[in-house]
């Protein structure tokens, strides 16, 4: 396969209303696995009357100016991203400050999980942004492709338009609540729309099974953005696997809980079936320890996976429990022995250090608990690898845990080095994360005020960790921003009211409660 494939039918474009460009701030392999980014502009493509092409950050060349576009849109997963933001609209001539824009630019608009939960450090660059998922965009198009109600209408006036939709924030006509908006999945499951072989994830299909997390641990946006959780229907999850297959064998099972679909098992045994008689890969998000069981392995092993990963967050049942995993130690021992017993070579296994509460006693007996997996490993014959991949918790907005101030460096580098000193000697591969750009990602994720202009500088000094550290630093020295570590700690700057409690998903409530009931454990005020 060495061409895109398009597996729906695009429609002859006319009678156009809007020109524009969708915008991945990363280079276009990734682009061509992010499921949320084809899916969104499929979404516009199937419309007769808009006319979109794709952007990358490593895009060469352009059909025509992007400068000259009605519309360009971002998708933005990760806090990062921003800094490909600027660089494209730089590349692009287009003022980076959305109250710069004349007439003649085009309206920039963003949407993702990184601006669902906390949108305020970046809106500057944004004339809309979309705060829910594609339904919101969906209308925001329809106003826009309306001449009837636009036509001759200021840039401003078209933004104060968009200003009264659910789901879409503009952030120069703030309002008191901002409601997040939620797609009907009942009658749909989610797929890879477009196979490519420059994907990351080459000519693999995707299909996203679930949405959400009914678990809803304490620290997991996943959870507390996607609510509530949703499951595509059994019957459209096996259409797509169906279409999928007949231009590719890779398969890819998405979501947070993929293994919680009520019908889940019927979806292995129909894949394990199809394996029969076509050649499968076959790969899962992530397994969940409580719902593992042996034909999921053995359908694994036989559509050629060999290694799987499963979320553990914390070693202690003390932690696990506080930060509502529901997960314990014999659960995961056992899912590694049926791992192990039935062909899997190798288990990834997620945790975090800098837990709320968490002391060293806790990281000792996440050490321990790898001795007994080792233990267990070599009782059942060996030839099973563990790799531990280890993050520092990073709190994000609305979560239980967003006012959670975060363990100094120090203590955070002490119980990392512990980690990887013990773990090498149990002879276990240990995949740490950068400290130092956790520290980064955790003031992004958390400021609650504009960092336009810091934004700006960083990228243009080079967007890595010494520009970040540096331009901070200069600001601090200005009396513009706290110490770098500080706000690393705790980014709020006022932490008894949040700023994005104005956006309404239906969890605010729970939210609240989740965290008081923790006040006196957490570290939280």
């Amino acid at each position: 396969m060495q061409q895109e494939i398009f597996l729906y039918k695009r429609p002859k474009k006319e009678d156009i209303k809007l020109n524009m460009y969708l915008a991945y701030p990363a280079c276009e392999s990734f682009a061509l696995s992010s499921l949320g980014y084809l899916n969104i502009f499929k979404e516009f493509d199937l419309k007769s009357d808009i006319n979109i092409l794709r952007l990358y950050s490593d895009s060469a060349s352009t059909p025509y100016p992007p400068k000259n576009a009605d519309c360009i849109g971002f998708s933005i997963s990760f806090e990062f991203d921003i800094f490909n933001v600027i660089k494209i609209l730089n590349k692009y001539e287009i003022p980076l400050k959305a109250s710069l824009r004349s007439e003649d630019d085009p309206l920039i608009f963003a949407g993702g999980p990184v601006l669902a939960s906390n949108p305020f450090p970046f809106e500057e660059f944004f004339d809309f942004i979309s705060i829910g998922e594609k339904c919101a965009l969906d209308n925001a198009f329809e106003v826009l492709k309306n001449n009837k109600l636009l036509n001759g209408l200021s840039r401003s006036e078209k933004l104060k338009e968009l200003s009264n939709l659910e789901g879409i924030y503009v952030p120069a006509y703030k309002k008191e609540k901002i409601i997040l908006t939620r797609d009907n999945l009942n009658n749909e499951a989610v797929y890879t729309p477009i196979l490519s072989p420059k994907s990351y994830f080459s000519n693999t299909f995707i299909v996203e099974v679930s949405r959400g997390c009914p678990k809803m641990c304490n620290f997991c946006i996943a959870s507390w953005l996607n609510l509530p959780t949703r499951f595509a229907p059994y019957d459209k999850i096996i259409e797509a696997i169906d279409l999928g297959l007949q231009y590719t064998n890779k398969i890819a099972l998405l979501g947070a809980y993929v293994a919680g679909h009520p019908k889940f098992d019927d979806i292995i045994n129909y894949i394990s079936k199809k394996a029969d008689s076509t050649d499968i890969e076959l790969s899962i998000s992530s397994l969940r320890a409580d719902l593992t069981n042996e034909n999921l392995i053995k359908t694994l092993v036989k559509c050629h996976a060999q290694s799987a990963t499963i979320a553990l967050e914390a070693g202690s049942q003390r932690l696990r429990d506080l930060i509502k995993k529901d997960l314990n130690e014999a659960q995961l021992l056992n899912t590694i022995n049926i791992a192990q017993k039935n062909g899997l070579k190798s288990l990834k296994i997620y945790t975090m250090i800098g837990l709320p509460t968490e002391t060293q006693e806790d990281i000792e007996q996440l050490v321990e608990l790898c001795k007994k997996i080792k233990s267990q490993i070599k009782k059942n014959g060996g030839g099973f690898e563990i790799v531990i991949s280890t993050s520092t918790f990073i709190p994000k907005a609305q979560t239980p845990f967003e006012r959670y101030e975060r363990f100094d460096k120090k203590t955070l580098e002490n119980r990392m080095n512990y980690l990887k000193k013990n773990l090498h000697k149990l002879g276990i591969t240990m995949r740490p994360s950068s400290i130092e750009w956790d520290m980064v990602q955790s003031i992004l994720s958390r400021y609650d005020d504009s960092l336009f202009d810091f934004l700006v500088e960083t990228e243009q000094k080079g967007a890595n960790l010494g520009a970040f550290k540096q331009v901070w630093r200069a600001y601090n020295k200005k009396g513009l921003l706290k110490d770098f570590e500080e706000a690393s700690k705790n980014p709020l700057n006022n932490i008894k009211t949040l700023k994005w409690d104005c956006m309404e998903n239906g969890a605010l409530a729970q939210r609240q409660a989740r965290a008081l009931e923790y006040k006196k454990t957490v570290n939280i005020n």
